[in-house]
């Protein structure tokens, strides 16, 4: 039976190669359609939860893989397979493996250093509010310059060999942070432009993004987002 993350999320093993050969072709099937760009999320092994039960097709067919080999083996197929049909890939990734701590690489199979071979962009996940306790913030959601800015210098240090392109993830929620605003967005784009990233993203969860418009330039006013401070 599938394995649930915390008995809730059921998971599909990623190292399956059913399961890879259903992907891929989704994913071509998608292309073929005209888009001009796919995007894998949650490409990496669960995270949460008691795993002693799970069981993964890679341990019995390749014994010495780690999960990152599973997971840049399918992602070096994909790459593969897509791009003749004239689409760009692009890949979501935590944030924090940005921090290279080996628990989290174990953990998610996210070598950063191995994907960004196997795509044309890294959407780096970087919510400022996810970053519990790091870099000795209390409350990290308060700090979006210092995390989006950190987060995207260590990307840019591991990717640098490459040319992936840096298009992050940004916070568009105001959970665990007082300060949520369309200043609060304006420092996330400005901080992440200064450290080299190409474009960026926006979730919220509830597709509420109030804060966001606001936030953006109007097209007859320039392409910039100037640098404000979280209460404007």
């Amino acid at each position: 039976q599938p394995w649930r993350e915390n008995g809730k999320l059921a998971w599909v093993d990623p190292s399956n190669p059913q399961v890879q050969d259903y992907d891929i072709a989704l994913a071509k099937m998608v292309a073929s359609s005209g888009v001009d760009e796919i995007q894998f999320d949650y490409v990496r092994f669960p995270a949460e939860g008691d795993q002693k039960d799970a069981e993964f097709a890679f341990q019995s067919t390749h014994p010495s893989w780690q999960r990152s080999d599973a997971i840049s083996d399918f992602l070096a197929r994909a790459y593969q397979e897509l791009h003749p049909h004239g689409v760009l890939v692009s890949l979501d990734v935590f944030g924090v493996m940005a921090w290279q701590r080996p628990v989290d690489l174990a953990h998610t199979g996210q070598n950063i250093a191995a994907m960004a071979r196997t795509c044309d962009v890294l959407s780096p996940m970087i919510y400022p509010s996810h970053f519990f306790h790091m870099d000795g913030y209390a409350n990290p959601g308060d700090a979006p310059r210092h995390f989006i800015s950190e987060s995207m210098e260590r990307f840019r240090e591991i990717t640098g060999d490459t040319k992936v392109v840096l298009r992050p993830w940004l916070q568009a929620f105001a959970w665990r942070t007082k300060t949520y605003s369309p200043g609060y967005i304006r420092i996330q784009v400005s901080a992440s432009r200064e450290e080299g990233g190409i474009g960026f993203l926006f979730w919220n969860a509830r597709n509420d993004y109030s804060k966001l418009f606001p936030a953006m330039v109007r097209p007859d006013a320039g392409s910039s987002v100037a640098p404000s401070t979280p209460g404007d």
